[in-house]
């Protein structure tokens, strides 16, 4: 009897000692990893959760879950690029609680208020969005535009030349409004259509871009902005800045449209004063995967230190891109130590955005059963 009690003891100690070598490997590996310095901010970005049945949403959660694992904490804000339904075309709500029923899953302890979702092409105006316009949030200033304000098909729509001048004057009263106080925090600007040249701008898609990219560009000089697109996930759209998974830093040179010229071909070069990415594809990718693109499904992550800004994109196998940018501006102290918050926001309509939440949620979760059971993504 003694015998076996003391193998099962030096068994239980074998145990103990593989599952403590394991965890510390596990420790290591995250500390020397690209979560090991601690940032003073963490960002997570992504856009276009479209798909018929909850897949989509998956993917967001799988990939989010690799992130995590790989040490990265509970974000400070997750800034989403609109499209939220494929099935329901233009009603986002359901998608919105499955993002946030998908984030709570991963971080336990996070706040699904944290995600911030910009209106998309395929997004009504709903309670759950918020106003276009700048907003304080603590350690960065936060510059949301929705599709009405800055939209799809910009040519075809009706006074759509006037909604971009509009929007950019707008812009540019908050900007030169930041300089004039001297207030050197960053500047993260997102919305669903991006600023470059595309093919889809032959049919008046982003037109326009133009009054945008010339008022930040010119703020870019003396503020560190990062702008944040969406959008071009369904074609070659993309390609020529790197598909699904694309970054340009300062002093890249991008194409812009040119709002006189409608043409396939026919757009200005300019170089970029500010960081400019896609937040990254959850629901679908077709553009192309050669040697210098990819059609990878992601998350971004932006990650804020005192004199520099580190740019992650995740896929469901790991890290796929790292890329930096050094700071105009470094972070003083204080502005490390200021909470960052998503407290600032208001939504369009908080009164019928929670009557919608405890309505919706039960139904959103029973269908969303019923579509993993039977395996439709």
């Amino acid at each position: 009897m003694k015998q076996k009690t003391k193998r099962l003891s030096i068994a239980l100690l074998a145990l103990l000692l593989t599952v403590t070598l394991v965890l510390s490997a596990v420790a290591a590996l995250n500390e020397s990893g690209v979560f090991a310095e601690k940032a003073y901010t963490d960002l997570v970005t992504f856009s276009d959760c479209q798909s018929f049945g909850p897949g989509a949403f998956n993917n967001f959660g799988k990939v989010l879950s690799v992130m995590h694992d790989d040490g990265l904490p509970e974000p400070d804000a997750l800034l989403v690029g609109g499209d939220y339904s494929r099935l329901l075309n233009d009603y986002a709500t359901p998608g919105i609680i499955q993002l946030r029923d998908q984030y709570t899953a991963v971080y336990e302890n996070g706040d699904p208020d944290d995600i911030i979702t910009a209106q998309g092409n395929h997004d009504s105006r709903i309670p759950a969005f918020y106003p276009t316009g700048m907003y304080d949030m603590g350690t960065f200033c936060f510059y949301l535009i929705n599709e009405d304000d800055y939209p799809w098909l910009q040519l075809l729509r009706t006074q759509g030349k006037k909604t971009v001048q509009k929007t950019a004057k707008n812009i540019k009263t908050a900007l030169d409004q930041m300089i004039a106080d001297g207030d050197t925090r960053p500047v993260i600007f997102i919305t669903h259509v991006p600023l470059h040249h595309t093919t889809r701008t032959f049919g008046g898609d982003n037109l326009y871009a133009s009054y945008l990219f010339d008022v930040i560009n010119e703020a870019a000089k003396s503020l560190d902005i990062i702008f944040l697109f969406a959008h071009n996930h369904s074609g070659d759209y993309d390609d020529y800045i790197g598909g699904s998974i694309n970054f340009m830093a300062p002093g890249d040179t991008i194409r812009i449209p040119d709002p006189e010229k409608l043409s396939k071909t026919t757009y200005r070069e300019e170089t970029l004063n500010f960081t400019y990415t896609n937040c990254g594809y959850i629901g679908y990718s077709k553009n192309s995967n050669t040697e210098t693109s990819t059609n990878a499904l992601s998350l971004g992550a932006i990650r804020f230190f005192a004199d520099k800004f580190v740019f992650l994109k995740y896929t469901e196998d790991g890290l796929f891109r790292q890329d930096e940018v050094q700071r105009m501006h470094p972070a003083s102290e204080e502005d490390m130590q200021q909470a960052a918050t998503t407290s600032a926001l208001k939504r369009n309509n908080e009164k019928i955005w929670n009557f919608e939440k405890q309505i919706l949620e039960p139904v959103v979760r029973f269908f969303l059963k019923i579509f993993n059971f039977l395996g439709i993504k």
